[in-house]
């Protein structure tokens, strides 16, 4: 199925940017190249951007209790998540993958929440935020630093191409076919010598990377890793601000520091893989669930069911976020004698905005009987489980080598002392594991590395070769939320 154009005519036009794009650096007009990209670029960031931006203020309304900065990375994953899923929609209604009908779909979408905004809220008047404490110099000394770290990131990671398997092999892969088909073309899942793309992976990714090559007009592997810094920065700002909550802005800005020099997590910044935004989508999902039930507020709820939605639209284990935190939120309304009708509401609100968000993907899965193949009905059997238990031993000791042996005078396998000092953090703080607002944390963590070894004890693969290629890929996921919750316990008091 292809929409608009056939492919050899978008493969020619291609083609014929390319050969304008050569000239032109062949006529020493190189910069206009530059220029031209850079600019499409940036149009390709801001559209969602606004867009997410319209979405919390919607979600917000005449409230302002959220710092600019934190509201813009908010603004920034939702917006470029709900971006994907909007193409992914146009793709099921056959409209093509054009730069004028996204652009114009994303314009309808904006209009149409300022005029929810404006019917809900009235028209939009300027607040005046409370200033925090002036920065003093050790303040100022930290932030300079993850400014400084930051900017390093961003250069290290758009100077090279995708360049790592899984980017170029299965996300961009997709993203090249969706953007030369200008769709998403069911045709594509049927064809089996495709399948190591790994066919019910969620397309976010891949389609965000198509519109950047949409804005480009042709497709550039370096321009497109442009998104990953921004996630980087994302996570950055809404780690800090939301543990600056509760701690104060010292403890919150170091933590934050120690997070964004973690070599290890940082060099996935720059690998394209679909890890990083699944990690912010779960600190962001896991975080405001917390402080929603803390302060009784069901906008941050609302904030953390997107989020739930977007990790499950981004990987597949993000559907065990969703599932953990319903029952946490669940758990916390039985726990509290708190489940009466306001709050039974919002908890059927908080599962139907997940929904929302997931039904096209799993629709379109189910049609097309799109499986996972570690994760099915052939491998996830009682039988199968306790035939694999054997591998337990070498699982855990994969993990715990990527945590804790030692590799190097300085550092513990690039991870710095992160898992040596949340381990300790753990012994000498386990009995406030079980208070609130840290068993909340505890059991969503406990759940997502619950599926991580159960996936290991059912694969089909060779076990040793599946830990070898992707226990990493584990410890980045939980990474931010399991430093969260260290400075929570050393730091914050368990509440009643």
């Amino acid at each position: 199925m292809v929409v608009g154009a056939t492919v050899p005519q978008v493969r020619q036009s291609f083609i014929i940017r390319l050969e304008y794009k050569n000239s032109l650096q062949d006529s020493n007009d190189g910069g206009e190249v530059i220029i031209v990209d850079t600019f499409s670029v940036l149009i390709g960031m801001i559209l969602p951007l606004i867009l997410g931006w319209s979405i919390v203020k919607i979600i917000l309304a005449k409230k302002n209790f959220l710092a600019f900065l934190e509201k813009f990375a908010l603004s920034y994953m939702i917006g470029i998540g709900l971006l994907s899923l909007l193409m992914f929609i146009l793709s099921l209604l056959h409209i093509a993958f054009t730069f004028f009908n996204i652009t114009l779909s994303l314009m309808i979408s904006i209009l149409l929440c300022l005029l929810f905004e404006v019917k809900k809220s009235g028209l939009p008047v300027h607040f005046s935020q409370k200033r925090g404490e002036p920065l003093k110099f050790f303040d100022k000394t930290l932030i300079s630093a993850i400014i400084f770290v930051f900017i390093y990131v961003f250069f290290r990671s758009i100077i090279t191409p995708l360049e790592a398997f899984d980017s170029w092999a299965i996300y961009g892969f997709k993203a090249k076919v969706f953007y030369l088909a200008q769709t998403v073309p069911t045709s594509f899942f049927m064809d089996f010598t495709k399948s190591y793309t790994h066919f019910d992976y969620p397309l976010s990714l891949p389609l965000i990377e198509s519109w950047i090559y949409i804005c480009l007009g042709s497709w550039n592997d370096q321009l497109v890793k442009i998104i990953f810094p921004f996630f980087f920065l994302s996570l950055i700002i809404i780690f800090y601000c939301n543990l600056k909550k509760f701690t104060g802005r010292k403890i919150a800005l170091l933590a934050t520091l120690l997070l964004v020099t973690i070599p290890y997590f940082i060099n996935f910044v720059k690998t394209g893989y679909a890890d990083l935004p699944f990690a912010v989508y779960y600190l962001i999902s896991v975080v405001y669930l917390i402080r929603g039930l803390r302060e009784g507020d069901k906008y941050l709820l609302y904030i953390s069911s997107i989020s739930c939605g977007l990790a499950a639209w981004t990987k597949n284990e993000g559907l065990v976020i969703s599932l953990s935190n319903t029952a946490i939120f669940f758990g916390l309304l039985l726990i509290q004698r708190k489940l009466n009708r306001r709050n039974l509401l919002l908890f059927l609100q908080y599962i139907f905005i997940i929904f929302l968000i997931i039904s096209p993907w799993f629709c379109f899965k189910s049609f097309l009987h799109l499986s996972n193949d570690i994760i099915n009905r052939n491998t996830l059997t009682i039988a199968n489980i306790f035939d694999n238990l054997n591998r337990l031993p070498a699982i855990l000791d994969c993990i715990g080598e990527n945590m804790f042996v030692f590799k190097s005078l300085f550092l513990f396998k690039s991870w710095n002392l992160i898992w040596p000092l949340s381990a300790i953090i753990l012994f000498f703080n386990f009995k406030k594991m079980f208070k609130f607002p840290f068993w909340p944390v505890a059991i969503s963590l406990f759940l997502y590395m619950g599926i991580w070894i159960l996936m290991y004890i059912i694969t089909p693969r060779d076990i040793n070769w599946h830990l070898a290629t992707s226990a990493d890929r584990l410890l980045v996921g939980i990474t931010p939320l399991v430093l969260f919750l260290d400075v929570l316990l050393i730091f914050r008091e368990p509440e009643v």
